[in-house]
């Protein structure tokens, strides 16, 4: 009898595979991010499809398999219903952002804690949010997503630097400062006007405070914010700079941004 394992986990994307199954990938918090055949799940009539849409959190019992670890069963936790069914596609713009992000930037199966836990926090905040009428809704849930997204760099080891000028290591007090995606950090204004720095865009003191906020508060320290428009942007396009960088390919639901109203 094969050994089999229970598990949660989210399910990131699927792909068919052969004739009859699809390959579902799946992001746990004990096993990092993992590869299951289903099978018989491209037929309709499969019970396992109700179970294994992408962004269902679900308890998962696993068979081990030589190639490819087999899924036996699955039931739902939670569907993430308010972000799944916005009518604005803000919500689907931000569940395939966050599959790309996850999906780049998490590799391997080794144990996630912190990591998992966080985005399971950031789902359950922004399937609250997307259901109140708040300013900027469509700006204001992407910035809490990339605060998120700066938080996962930082578990990763790509922590920025935004207390210190990455060049004379001086505080950052100046305005007119400017974030080096080369380097990964601020660079004063002084340090600017002596080096050759192509890959910059200005940063503004306020996108700087942002973003060291971000680093030491958790994420419903953001929740009574509002949305002030030109920082978030701005700290909007920091972070997705960021993460180009570092996911080393570009971002597609970026188009979805533009249609979410």
């Amino acid at each position: 009898m094969a050994q089999t394992f229970t598990t949660t986990g989210l399910i990131l994307k699927r792909r068919d595979y052969q004739e009859n199954d699809r390959l579902f990938y799946v992001y746990t918090r004990e096993h990092g991010k993992i590869e299951l055949v289903a099978k018989g799940t491209k037929k309709i009539t499969s019970k396992l499809n109700a179970y294994l849409e992408p962004f269902y959190l679900v308890n998962l019992m696993i068979a081990k398999g030589k190639f490819f670890d087999k899924l036996a069963n699955a039931n739902v936790i939670k569907n993430y219903e308010n972000l799944r069914n916005d009518k604005d596609l803000v919500g689907f713009f931000i569940i395939n952002y966050l599959t790309e992000i996850i999906d780049a930037l998490i590799v391997g199966q080794t144990p996630q804690n912190k990591k998992y836990d966080l985005l399971l926090e950031l789902l359950d905040i922004l399937n609250e949010q997307i259901k109140k009428d708040i300013p900027h809704k469509k700006e204001f849930l992407l910035m809490l997503t990339n605060i998120y997204a700066l938080k996962l760099l930082n578990f990763l080891g790509y922590r920025p630097e935004i207390q210190r000028c990455l060049i004379c290591h001086k505080a950052i007090l100046l305005t007119k400062n400017i974030f080096d995606f080369s380097r990964g950090g601020v660079i004063c204004e002084d340090c600017k006007k002596v080096c050759l720095i192509e890959d910059y865009i200005k940063v503004s003191d306020s996108v700087i405070k942002l973003l060291q906020l971000a680093e030491i508060n958790d994420l419903k320290y953001f929740l009574d914010m509002e949305a002030n428009l030109p920082e978030t942007d701005e700290y909007n396009k920091v972070i997705q700079r960021l993460l180009l960088v570092n996911m080393e390919k570009p971002i597609k639901s970026q188009e979805f941004y533009k249609i979410a109203s």
